[in-house]
């Protein structure tokens, strides 16, 4: 049976809401007003009772085009606002109705242990995101005018993207190869004296917050550099959050994304202990140990604002941190074949 999506509508106009960045509420962007979450929460809970017997009566055909192995990865959703089916695949938490465009968040997928522990709300809204990537794109001549169109900037779009957030205290020993070299003049002879040292560091440091992408969906060099994300200001879970934005439920496990993590606490405990030894003219890593005590794993939904467009024949992602702003996008690829473009056509006397 097809599930109902959670739909927020507004209690004075009854035009759909949406999470605000800037307000922390539900914003009704037709008539203005603003509501706390809990406080739309209960009224579409109350309605919800209201219209279950409704609800109960509505049937819809089993029968699919798809074929197994594709129905297998695909869930149906009823949007509440229209009426109208929701197709989308097993991972996809919230999303909007193509046919009347209202948010719409779908049941069960963020259930169970998909349920994420926390999640750290838009604080950047789609105009800010917009206005990044006009100016990440201002100055470049030499980009397809397609590229920069106001319809084209308007499909960036807000996601919620999974992470697993690691936590640890780590013990360091770290050993290094390091070189002092001097020089002295005898006589005609300029003479050089390298001088080899094996150093050792260790210490203890505490990790907050070591994220990992959870989504196969998502690039994960795209995700770890519009880090960092601030942890601390993440919120418990609540789905209202999702109210306006798409989001996806993680398809890696923790287990999976550990190498990962793990990794990336033994370059910042290299790092670290490196920057104390000084006075070396070569410093070289030789063994690292690290050792990890009290680690803890939780999921967490972070926001990000990303573009995805395609130009001669290849896909050009734009992201940006929905929480601090740090953009990110290639626009060499782009350039590099507009200029060659530009020089074929000049060379052929078009220009």
């Amino acid at each position: 049976m097809t599930q109902a999506a959670a739909h927020y509508k507004c209690p004075c106009c009854g035009a759909s809401l949406t999470f605000g960045s800037q307000s922390q509420q539900m914003d009704c962007a037709s008539c203005g007003n603003s509501f706390p979450l809990e406080a739309i929460q209960q009224a579409a809970e109350i309605d919800v009772q209201n219209t279950t017997d409704e609800q109960m009566n509505w049937q819809f055909a089993s029968h699919s085009d798809f074929d197994e192995a594709e129905s297998a990865h695909l869930k149906t959703y009823r949007c509440q606002n229209c009426g109208s089916e929701i197709v989308a695949d097993e991972t996809t938490a919230a999303t909007e109705c193509v046919y009347c465009g209202s948010p719409s968040i779908l049941p069960g997928v963020l259930s169970g242990a998909y349920r994420p522990d926390a999640v750290i709300p838009f604080q950047k809204s789609k105009k800010e995101a917009m206005d990044a990537l006009r100016n990440h794109c201002k100055g470049k001549k030499l980009l397809p005018k397609t590229f920069m169109s106001d319809n084209q900037i308007e499909k960036i779009t807000g996601v919620y993207e999974p992470f697993w957030l690691f936590q640890a205290d780590a013990e360091g020993d770290c050993t290094f190869n390091c070189t002092r070299v001097s020089a002295r003049r005898q006589g005609q002879y300029e003479v050089i004296n390298t001088a080899h040292f094996l150093v050792r560091r260790g210490g203890g440091m505490s990790f907050k917050q070591v994220p990992v992408d959870a989504s196969t969906k998502m690039d994960d060099t795209l995700m770890e550099s519009i880090e960092p994300y601030d942890s601390d200001k993440a919120d418990d879970f609540n789905i209202g959050y999702l109210s306006g934005y798409q989001a996806q439920r993680h398809d890696v496990a923790a287990a999976d994304c550990q190498p990962r993590a793990n990794e990336r606490v033994r370059e910042s405990v290299l790092s670290t202990l490196q920057s104390t030894v000084i006075g070396y003219s070569s410093v070289v890593p030789v063994n690292t140990q690290v050792q990890l005590r009290h680690g803890q794993v939780r999921q967490v939904l972070m926001p990000v604002w990303l573009l995805n467009t395609r130009w001669q024949g290849k896909t050009y992602t734009f992201a940006m941190n929905g929480q601090t702003g740090q953009f990110v996008g290639d626009l060499l690829g782009i350039t590099a074949a507009a200029y060659g473009i530009a020089y074929l056509l000049f060379t052929m006397g078009v220009l």
